[in-house]
């Protein structure tokens, strides 16, 4: 489950994470413009998860077609194909309408100087976003057929193309963060185009499919599973960033610098290990193969724990020395408080390393009202 080359394709990955989280820190610090930045990637992340929904369940559905008949499971792939440009599109338009609804439902308590950069901001933002589906679907298809490495790759794109805006900025020396917002969008787009095109040369031709039988049954699993599984990533984020946007101004940046800093210590011990997981596990489970899938979970959970719990620590005492390093105006204050919002996330991170397989057997049985009960 734990290859060498993923982890490799990981640290990439991670190294342009870095940069970006770095880049955004020296040239932006703790400001109205990293505040407002920040909190437009929590809303586009709560976007993303809606834009998810209806193709949630694609990998369990997919191998189960795949046993019947392949034929049949490579036109679901190209139904959905062309339903998930279409529905990103027009989610993301109404999104676009009711944007001024959308802020106001996240930050309330706003104040006018922040409200009018994250405005400009997520404006950018919904032209990038309206491809995330696409993306989601062709990263399910190339898990499925067990080819890991192009997602890892597609999934840098985003924060190397943002690396080269904060560069241009820093050239510039411009403080433009709209221009970062462009860069992700663009960035977006070219995930979902070069995913699509490298499935319908090597693994799936593409040949337009505009109805599916049963897909409506399928919808309706994805949405409710996808629903299910993210109650509190949907709904805590509105209390939280309503929380943190009543608060002076800085305080969005000092959570979301923790995040991200314990993200990319997510991301780094146990990423690739979680996409095979879950690749893996819908294989046994479309097989049937309970005590094999009771083996790989356990060993998911016993190699990932005690690595996350030991690098976390190691972040802990180094990051205050590294930011301070990277923006030497961060005060003390500032330095402390990341450091403390840091480690109040550790608990939460290693729960949810811990519930990860049985969520997925959950998933994969498809009974939505499990993970609602239990969310």
């Amino acid at each position: 489950m734990f290859k060498i080359k993923y982890n490799i394709l990981v640290i990439i990955q991670i190294i342009f994470g870095i940069l970006n989280t770095t880049l955004l820190i020296k040239v932006f610090g703790v400001s109205i413009e990293s505040d407002a930045f920040l909190l437009s990637c929590a809303i586009l992340n709560v976007l993303q998860l809606i834009l998810t929904m209806p193709v949630f369940q694609f990998l369990q559905f997919y191998n189960d077609l795949k046993i019947v008949s392949i034929e049949k499971s490579r036109e679901f792939y190209n139904y959905l194909l062309f339903f998930s440009l279409i529905y990103g599109i027009i989610a993301c338009l109404i999104v676009y309408l009711f944007s001024g609804f959308i802020i106001k439902l996240f930050t309330f308590n706003i104040d006018s100087q922040r409200l009018l950069v994250l405005t400009k901001i997520l404006n950018v933002s919904m032209l990038g976003a309206a491809f995330y589906t696409v993306s989601e679907l062709n990263s399910q298809l190339l898990n499925a057929e067990m080819r890991f490495s192009l997602p890892y790759i597609l999934s840098t794109i985003p924060n190397a193309t943002m690396v080269c805006g904060f560069i241009y900025l820093i050239y510039n020396g411009s403080n433009n963060i709209v221009l970062i917002a462009t860069a992700q969008a663009l960035a977006l787009f070219l995930c979902a185009l070069v995913g699509t095109v490298y499935i319908s040369k090597t693994i799936i031709k593409y040949k337009p499919v505009f109805s599916y039988a049963g897909i409506s049954n399928f919808i309706k699993n994805s949405i409710g599973m996808q629903f299910g599984n993210s109650i509190y990533h949907i709904f805590f984020p509105v209390v939280l960033n309503n929380f943190l946007s009543a608060l002076p101004q800085g305080f969005i940046s000092y959570f979301y610098y923790a995040r991200k800093i314990m993200d990319i210590i997510n991301s780094f011990t146990i990423g690739p290990s979680g996409k095979i997981l879950r690749s893996k596990m819908s294989k046994l489970f479309a097989e049937k193969k309970k005590e094999e899938l009771l083996k790989i979970g356990k060993k998911y959970i016993l190699f990932g724990l005690p690595l996350i719990i030991v690098t976390s620590v190691i972040a802990c005492f180094v990051q205050p020395y590294i930011l301070k390093w990277i923006n030497p105006d961060l005060t003390i204050i500032d330095l402390n408080t990341i450091k403390l919002i840091f480690l109040s996330l550790v608990p939460w991170y290693c729960f949810m390393l811990i519930e990860g397989p049985y969520v997925l057997v959950n998933t994969m049985s498809k009974k939505t009202k499990i993970l609602i009960s239990i969310n």
